[in-house]
């Protein structure tokens, strides 16, 4: 419930900005698949490893436009994934599936060039909506990508390829902390008002 609250002053903060500042803004939905790993405990002697698959994520963003091809993105995003985890061999090797759900609130910086491409990174706001038996990847990450817009007259469509990494700085701090990544590609459509 907090975190909804928090959505809904920072949306009500960017409508405000927007009305006052007098420049173009978007609002954009997108639905991407990631490819993904987890860090650091993996060389670990007599520890269990983490196969992430293939992941999905909705999301919607909201783009202020500013001078020079600036704009300040924000938004929320779901990230949904199955961990595959695989037991250290004592005496015998076992696997089994877990579901990583994780809410992301990401406040990026947008820049914009040669009409069609833009860059866009900066910190994220992790919570993790599901009890995993792996080290929680709440904290704030960071992501950072590069996209290719097209616009038809108000609308546009785009591809965003991006990196993420979950937890740079966790809520709880575990020794030898095991923190996903990865590489992914958002599509969307979004609108120019």
């Amino acid at each position: 419930m907090k975190i909804l609250k928090f959505l809904l002053i920072l949306l009500f903060f960017s409508f405000s900005l927007n009305s006052l500042a007098q420049n173009q803004s978007e609002i954009r939905a997108y639905y991407g698949i990631s490819s993904n790993s987890f860090g650091n405990n993996q060389d670990l002697i007599g520890a269990a490893s983490y196969d992430p698959e293939t992941a999905y994520e909705l999301g919607m963003r909201y783009i202020l436009r500013m001078q020079n091809g600036l704009g300040l993105e924000g938004g929320v995003g779901f990230w949904t994934g199955d961990i595959e985890i695989t037991s250290a061999p004592m005496p015998e090797q076992t696997s089994r599936r877990e579901r990583l759900q994780i809410t992301s609130i990401p406040v990026l910086l947008n820049y914009r060039f040669l009409e069609f491409f833009f860059l866009n990174g900066g910190p994220v706001l992790d919570f993790q909506n599901s009890d995993n038996s792996f080290d929680s990847q709440s904290g704030i990450g960071i992501s950072a990508g590069i996209g290719l817009n097209h616009y038809i007259r108000n609308f546009v469509m785009f591809v965003n390829p991006n990196f993420r990494y979950y937890a740079l700085i966790p809520f709880e701090k575990e020794n030898h902390h095991s923190k996903l990544s990865g590489f992914a590609i958002q599509f969307g459509m979004g609108y120019r008002f």
